[in-house]
């Protein structure tokens, strides 16, 4: 997750990182301290970094100390989620039907591209904070108020997710000495065996190809909210 460090060499919340040195007789374990340590683990390493062992060694504990507080890592991951859901603001919305939709949208992609190790978790694991399900519920009714039926909502937003997950995938840090392989590729292709690629290189080599999230979102929300209904 992408936080500012409240002083040089701590990390999020002061913390001094995950592994540091602790002294003294340590504090008495607690759900609240594992998730702590947790947060500091994802927050500086990402979540393929956060182990139950590396929790437990964060807080100068035996591993099957953490295991009293948190059934596993899943547990551990869904707690995680729901205090940094539970704690963010929430935004301020419109009451036209679909510029509330694209608000709730947007406002989603924006706080998940600030923290990319959550991004990692729900791409790859099969979790949900119950924090979260205030934004879903808003979400549902925005579509319907657009004129979606609770079903078409559903699937509606499923497409939407996927998409926003994909963009949000495509912004991870890629290779610092090249061309990305999805910029080269289409880019360099030989006219004369794909004109119709090769014609759209000034697209590929746009440096604003990939930040246009916005304009994206917009266009994909019209379709599915403007076919709405046209097979009942």
């Amino acid at each position: 997750m992408s936080e500012e460090h409240s002083a040089a060499g701590t990390g999020p919340g002061g913390s001094a990182g995950p592994g540091a040195v602790r002294r003294g007789r340590p504090a008495r374990l607690s759900r609240e301290r594992v998730i702590e340590a947790a947060l500091d683990i994802v927050s500086w390493q990402g979540s393929q970094a956060l182990t139950m062992r590396r929790v437990a060694e964060a807080l100068g504990s035996a591993p099957m100390s953490i295991y009293r507080h948190v059934r596993d890592k899943d547990e551990l991951l869904v707690l995680l989620l729901d205090r940094i859901v539970a704690d963010l603001p929430r935004p301020v919305l419109p009451e036209e039907p679909r510029a509330r939709l694209m608000a709730l949208l947007t406002w989603q992609h924006g706080e998940l591209a600030a923290r990319p190790w959550i991004v990692d978790v729900l791409r790859r694991g099969d979790v949900m904070a119950p924090s979260v399900l205030w934004l879903l519920e808003e979400i549902y009714i925005a579509w319907q108020a657009c004129g979606l039926s609770l079903q078409e909502a559903a699937t509606a937003n499923r497409i939407v997710w996927n998409f926003l997950l994909g963009d949000l995938t495509q912004h991870a840090e890629g290779p610092a000495d090249r061309a990305p392989y999805q910029v080269s590729v289409p880019a360099g292709a030989d006219p004369a065996q794909y004109p119709t690629v090769a014609a759209l290189r000034p697209y590929w080599q746009s440096a604003d190809r990939r930040d246009r999230f916005g304009d994206d979102l917009a266009v994909l929300v019209g379709v599915l909210t403007t076919t709405a209904g046209r097979g009942r």
